[in-house]
């Protein structure tokens, strides 16, 4: 085992699955530092006015005709349940601005998921909770549950006030004590956690020292500049490290706090407190095992997906943002979550009108032309979404094969670059793309400032002769059976692994077997393993696989946060084409003896992201990564594929304040950042 101290990257949500057992931790300021106010964001509150008074000139006084609360909540304050809504909310609630018209109060917004791995939906769709947050373009960051967030001259301490009054959903206040417990006894907890998180790192590794002030502000330090700090807690889950840990109840799962948590938990037959600690604990645990688990989130976990077949969340009462009425979020009364594992299956109830918003399995080129149709009758319009991948599917071999043989031939860059030629990808456009797209590879796209035509284009050309030529040159002879092996003999047969229900599944076992008889032609075999999520994020985990594709992460909007395209490096457990390597950089260790060492161009890149990392000038990170970028477009790491017209979603024509188009992208979090808390159902 390797024990090089990490050498943390950009952390933001993990699209994945955890590991099982451990939570699985998935980029800008001036020198002067910066002081981001509630009154500089959207957080509003008049100066000496209440925001439930009955001055019709208040802020938010009236709450329009809805009322200030939900009618479902206002029957509990009525019972006793409750307590007023103003004894709910906190101090100072932070207001969000409708998209469209002021809502309503009620209703259900169904939606799907196709299981238990599919968690990354639940992140996507009720999420909160983060110290920041992005604005709906991703161009602003915003204050959230920090009512403030100061950055001293050098960006290396960041000084953070927590927005007072914020409960959690059974209505406990948070507070630093919250902080403290998430940081020392889960983050810096080696039991729990595998690496601390990277955004609680210094750029050299070293953990963060944290200095609680008082109930509500906490000061993060760091060993050197860290100016994007402010862009990890406005990001995924990173924003959620201090703030998904309520301490009063999780303690008593907590060996540190509650000294039988282990017999205690091999009596409820768990194999001990961290695994109970982890399922009861773990606020993204796909199974959502724990209903309890009180959250910041605007639903509220009711019925756990493994109890029925369908996750139940309903409204927060303690929910800690309200409209410009002042009225509390959010508007609708639930989210209902549909466990459908057939992806046509969940096709055919989206035609049907079955879903208020939907953007997932099935919104690609396939599906369209029909969901088009099916407007009228399910009462829905197709939403487009704005495409931010490089590509829709890139392929990449694995460098770090256990196989020495095939690990050499996937190093090849002569290999790659036939392998490329040996595409058709007008074809491919032609047939699967609805003959909207154009070729690309895995570089950022025409939108982004980093955009390189040159990178974009290269080796695109179909061209099986250059392929071929190209595969004699590097020494790569064909047999008997027209299939090539190299000079040690290394058979150029190959398996893909395909997660075949993930969002674009269906298109890329189709586009790969139209891929597997071009390769044919240049003697190389391909053999296709499409399999369950799960089952294929277990194998790309332990970086056992030939290669696999997915989708051009990176492409846009988050060029320098999803780099594993690029390099060794990024979120969800790194880079296709070098897992290990990239472990290797993110936790500073690996699962297991490297198998191969990260040859000069890789370690390059890594210290070029380190100075980009401690660099507090946006302008001279930019050209930090375009030499990250130029080096990833000489070695060519990763083939793309073709840029198509991207994904869409299904909107009810009920459904009102999503706002229309926006990205498509997992670091984006598609459809959070349109605030979903302020959609609502016109009756």
């Amino acid at each position: 085992m390797s024990t090089q101290q990490p050498r943390p990257d950009h952390a933001v949500t993990n699209p994945e699955p955890p590991r099982t057992g451990v939570f699985n931790w998935d980029p800008s300021l001036s020198r002067r530092g910066l002081v981001l106010t509630g009154a500089a964001a959207v957080t509003a509150s008049a100066a000496g006015c209440s925001w439930f008074s009955t001055d019709p000139e208040g802020e938010g006084a009236a709450g329009g005709d809805k009322g200030l609360e939900a009618p479902m909540l206002a029957e509990r304050v009525e019972a006793g349940d409750l307590p007023p809504v103003e004894e709910r909310l906190p101090k100072e609630p932070l207001v969000i601005k409708v998209a469209e018209s002021m809502g309503a109060y009620g209703g259900t917004w169904n939606t799907a998921i196709t299981g238990a791995a599919d968690g990354p939906w639940l992140w996507r769709t009720i999420n909160d909770g983060h110290l920041l947050e992005r604005s709906r373009d991703w161009s602003e960051i915003r204050m959230n549950v920090a009512s403030a967030f100061e950055a001293n001259e050098d960006a290396s301490e960041f000084t953070i006030t927590l927005r007072e009054g914020i409960k959690w959903s059974d209505g406990t206040p948070l507070t630093t004590a919250d902080v403290d417990f998430a940081y020392n006894n889960v983050a810096l907890n080696p039991d729990l956690t595998q690496g601390v998180p990277t955004e609680l790192c210094s750029i050299d590794g070293t953990p963060v020292e944290l200095e609680i002030v008082d109930d509500f502000t906490f000061v993060v330090k760091f060993n050197s500049p860290k100016p994007l700090f402010r862009d990890d807690m406005a990001a995924g889950t990173s924003g959620q490290r201090f703030t998904m840990y309520p301490r009063h109840y999780l303690e008593q799962f907590h060996l540190d706090f509650n000294e039988n948590a282990d017999q205690e938990s091999l009596d409820e037959g768990f194999d001990g407190w961290v695994a109970r600690f982890t399922s009861k604990g773990n606020l993204w645990n796909f199974l959502w095992e724990n209903a309890d688990l009180p959250t910041l989130l605007p639903w509220s976990c009711k019925k756990p997906i493994s109890d029925a077949d369908y996750a139940q969340f309903e409204r927060n009462p303690y929910y800690w943002k309200v409209d410009e009425e002042g009225s509390q979020l959010p508007y609708l009364d639930e989210v209902r979550f549909n466990i459908i594992a057939d992806v046509e299956t969940m096709f055919a109830h989206a035609i049907n009108g079955d879903y208020q918003f939907h953007s997932r399995h099935f919104n690609d080129n396939a599906h369209r032309a029909d969901a088009v149709d099916g407007e009228a009758n399910g009462d829905y319009t197709v939403v487009d979404l704005d495409s931010t991948y490089s590509s829709d599917m890139n392929l990449a071999f694995n460098m770090n094969h256990r196989d020495a043989g095939l690990r050499k031939v996937f190093s090849d860059k002569q290999f790659r670059i036939a392998m490329s030629h040996a595409i058709d990808r007008q074809e491919l456009i032609d047939v699967l793309w609805n003959r909207v797209g154009e070729p690309a590879q895995a570089a950022p796209r025409p939108e982004s400032r980093f955009y390189d035509e040159a990178f974009d284009t290269q080796y695109t050309e179909f061209d099986p002769d250059l392929a071929n030529q190209t595969l004699d040159d590097a020494g790569y002879t064909t047999g008997s059976d027209g299939v090539r092996e190299s000079a040690d003999g290394t058979r150029l047969e190959f398996t893909v692994i395909v997660a075949d229900d993930a969002l674009l599944g269906t298109v890329w076992v189709n586009a790969l077997d139209m891929i597997l008889d071009m390769w044919a032609a240049v003697g190389v075999k391909l053999n296709i393993g499409g399999q369950p999520r799960e089952n294929w994020q277990n194998l790309v985990n332990e970086f056992d696989y030939d290669l696999t594709v997915w989708t051009g992460d990176g492409g846009y909007i988050d060029e320098t946060i999803s780099v594993y395209w690029y390099m060794a490096a990024g979120p969800g457990g790194g880079s296709f084409f070098g897992r290990q390597w990239s472990e290797q950089y993110t936790l500073g260790t690996t699962q297991e003896a490297m198998v191969a060492e990260p040859p000069a161009f890789i370690t390059e890149q890594w210290d070029l992201y380190d100075q980009l990392k401690a660099e507090p000038d946006e302008a001279a990170r930019d050209e930090i990564f375009k030499q990250i970028l130029a080096i990833a477009k000489e070695e060519f790491l990763a083939i793309g594929t073709v840029r198509g017209q991207g994904a869409w979603a299904v909107v009810a024509n009920a459904l009102k304040n999503t706002g229309g188009a926006m990205p498509e992208n997992p670091t984006y979090g598609t459809p959070g950042p349109a605030a979903p808390e302020q959609w609502y159902l016109e009756a």
